[in-house]
């Protein structure tokens, strides 16, 4: 027997009461390895702790396939932790194709859901 499933991502999951403050950087229209181009491609991302007067103090962290930057936060950044803002400036940055930054299920039509490009 045939089933149809039908999987419905609600735009209420990916807030910042879920997964914790972030900001998004609008990339523009963003060229893939492979040719295929993501329009108006947006990265989530967010800052932990000071940046330097040198500006030597950064440290640039993305996430993995459906972590956030609040998991990444919850589990990396703290006081005496392996991320310890009180050091360093942390940018924690997610994943193109997960659910903050551009995705699928965020990306406008007619470039959305199965059109999404393979990143």
């Amino acid at each position: 027997m045939l089933h149809e499933w039908s999987i419905t991502v609600t735009e209420t999951y990916y807030t910042p009461a879920i997964h914790g403050d972030y900001e998004l950087f609008d990339a523009g229209d963003f060229t893939l390895s492979s040719g295929l181009q993501l329009r108006g491609l947006k990265i989530a991302y967010a800052t932990h702790g000071t940046l330097s007067e040198n500006k030597d103090n950064v440290i640039l962290f993305p996430s993995w396939y459906s972590g956030t930057s609040k998991i990444l936060e919850q589990a990396y950044i703290g006081e005496g932790r392996a991320l310890d803002p009180s050091k360093y400036f942390i940018i924690l940055v997610n994943q193109i194709g997960n659910g903050l930054s551009s995705a699928p299920h965020n990306t406008p039509a007619p470039f959305n859901a199965a059109s999404f490009p393979y990143v």
